[in-house]
């Protein structure tokens, strides 16, 4: 239990709810352990009496000498009311405390399960984007929505249980113990009970074998989530190329897998409880036979069954906790991938102050690999304030990777990115990327209007500078024609629109933002040649005073740049204008003229 400790935390805002939950089980199981077999035992056989007869029944008096109570007595003529009212009463206690207990219990349950989650999630969105390239979204998904149950289930019940249910189990046993030791013959009963502790032995076993089926199970079903996650982002492209059949079959094998997996935790989680009962019942039987023998009269002996009968519930219960440790323990494992997993890229201890941002990048002996992969290799330059810098060369040669060290979405591996003379590792992360604007080769909108997905651009602006950004983005036009105009929903990541205007709604974002450093990857590849043409011209608006990277394939889209970087295998091989590139750098020259011959 000490690993999951650090998770109690999540308590603290129902504690309260949590301790009154608490409260009423210690009340439910004395109730049941205790005061039920008591009643049993005391009033019963006053009121069936051996000669059909009811006797005075006395209470709070005969206690073995173990208290000396003043007698309380009930008159004959009063036993049977007594008893009639007294039974539901204590039912009652029961079980209204049971009823708060599982109510308090729940609140208190889906607090811990608000707060794991939200920590969880909080923690992904500190965590660098390497980190998401190396896990499946469906996967981590899963782990939010599923995983997070196991901590609350053993932060709240189980912490629930490991009180109510021994209050429980040793309040029958203290009535078993209690009349045992005020009754003659009654310590071989006492020695048969003995056997019972045994149940823990199948107990450790299935927990073993259930933490391993439970690992199983989680992998499963992160993989499950994966796939339908994969799925439903991609319904062209199943159609387009007639996917259906295999992805049903993918879909259906995977079912199978979890399904097996589940069937296989159902056999270990299900197994326990008749196990410890038999046992239970096997080692009680015994006892019995032991009281029998010794000549235990049957109004004790109806207290002891009742007794029995309520360890029957804690012992199987208790045997659960061991195994919902089990589960939760494979769960928690995933959890801490994320929670654990370390921040890399994040504010320094004391922040350098950011003035106003002329825009100056200099780049200054800098490598970066993926793992053991190089991308760049020893890179020096430096890029001048309001310069417009185009990168080019093949697929994979480092162009987007050197784009994304500005805005530290990765750090390089070896030496220095700087911002105005300022490296970007002493520099607060919200400032530097505040700075910095992109627009993506695949733009997400978020699953809200159109005029707010603009706004993210820069929360505070107004109508007016929306209105103006949309504009320049050659996007007003499609908006102001749909039905809800400037509140149309966008969809899941703007599944409502064509990628076009997908793209536009993105180029208003960062014409809002309006920020000093400007990074477009493939910013007009969804656009035709028309709307490319404007769009071409507003970043040309756009670009003047900033410094820009514009990351293309199409060098129609590089027409503005003032500074060409040509790329290839992790290194610059080329650097200056067109012009002097055609005559000096091969491989511009050869990409150059393949897009023509096209």
């Amino acid at each position: 239990m000490n690993r999951f400790r650090p998770y109690r935390k999540f308590l603290r805002p129902a504690l309260p709810h949590f301790l009154g939950a608490l409260a009423f089980g210690l009340v439910y199981g004395v109730a049941s352990g205790f005061g039920l077999p008591f009643l049993t035992k005391k009033v019963l056989p006053v009121v069936f009496g051996a000669d059909g007869k009811r006797g005075d029944l006395v209470l709070l008096r005969d206690w073995g000498g173990i208290v000396d109570w003043p007698p309380l007595v009930v008159p004959a003529a009063y036993v049977l009311l007594f008893a009639v009212a007294l039974l539901p009463a204590a039912f009652a206690v029961r079980s209204l405390s049971h009823f708060f207990n599982v109510y308090l219990l729940n609140y208190a349950g889906v607090r811990v399960l608000e707060g794991v989650r939200v920590a969880v999630f909080s923690r992904l969105q500190e965590l660098q984007i390497s980190f998401f390239k190396k896990h499946n979204s469906g996967d981590l998904i899963s782990r939010i929505t599923g995983d997070t149950n196991h901590v609350k289930t053993v932060v709240v019940d189980i912490s629930n249980d490991l009180l109510i249910q021994p209050c429980t189990l040793l309040g029958a046993t203290g009535y078993v113990v209690w009349e045992c030791l005020r009754t003659p013959g009654m310590a071989r009963f006492l020695l048969a009970l003995l056997i019972v502790p045994a149940v823990i032995l199948p107990v450790r076993h299935f927990g073993k074998k259930l933490a391993k089926r439970t690992g199983e199970m989680l992998a499963h079903a992160g993989r499950l989530s994966a796939m339908l996650t994969e799925n439903l982002q991609s319904p062209r492209e199943i159609r387009s190329y007639n996917l259906e059949g295999r992805e049903r079959s993918r879909f259906g094998e995977q079912v199978r897998q979890l399904f097996r997996a589940q069937l296989k935790i159902v056999k270990y989680e299900k197994m326990l409880p008749p196990l410890i009962e038999f046992l239970s019942a096997g080692s009680i039987a015994f006892a019995i036979y032991q009281a029998a023998g010794a000549g235990v009269t049957l109004d004790t002996a109806l207290g002891i069954i009742a007794a029995l009968f309520f360890c029957y519930e804690p012992l199987k219960r208790l045997g659960n906790v061991h195994n919902k440790v089990r589960s939760a323990s494979a769960a928690i494992n995933r959890l801490e991938e994320i929670l654990a997993a370390p921040v890399t890229i994040s504010d320094p201890p004391q922040p350098a102050a950011m003035p106003r941002v002329r825009g100056e990048i200099t780049f200054e002996n800098v490598s970066f690999s993926y793992g053991a992969e190089p991308v760049l290799l020893d890179i020096s330059l430096r890029i001048r304030a309001g310069e417009t810098v185009a990168l080019v060369g093949p697929s994979g040669a480092g162009k987007s990777t050197f784009a994304n060290l500005v805005p530290r979405f990765y750090d390089p591996t070896a030496g220095v990115v700087r911002l105005d003379d300022a490296d970007l590792r002493e520099l607060r992360l919200a400032d530097l990327r505040g700075a910095v604007a992109l627009v993506s080769q695949d733009p997400v909108l978020f699953d809200d209007s159109l005029y707010n997905n603009i706004l993210l651009g820069r929360p505070d602006a107004t109508r007016a500078d929306v209105l103006r950004a949309a504009a320049q983005a050659g996007a007003s036009d499609f908006i102001e024609a749909m039905p809800q105009g400037w509140d149309t929903p966008a969809g899941e990541r703007g599944g409502k629109l064509s990628g076009g205007q997908r793209q536009r709604i993105a180029i208003a974002r960062a014409f809002l933002k309006n920020a000093p450093v400007l990074i477009l990857d493939e910013a007009t590849s969804a656009l035709d040649a028309a709307t490319e043409a404007a769009v071409q011209q507003a970043f040309e608006q756009l670009a003047a005073g900033k410094t820009t990277f514009v990351i293309a394939h199409r060098f129609s889209t590089i027409r503005f740049a003032t500074r060409i970087l040509v790329f290839d295998k992790g290194r610059i091989v080329g650097d200056g204008s067109h012009s002097a590139l055609m005559e000096t750098c091969p491989l511009y020259r050869d990409l150059c003229l393949r897009q023509s011959a096209s």
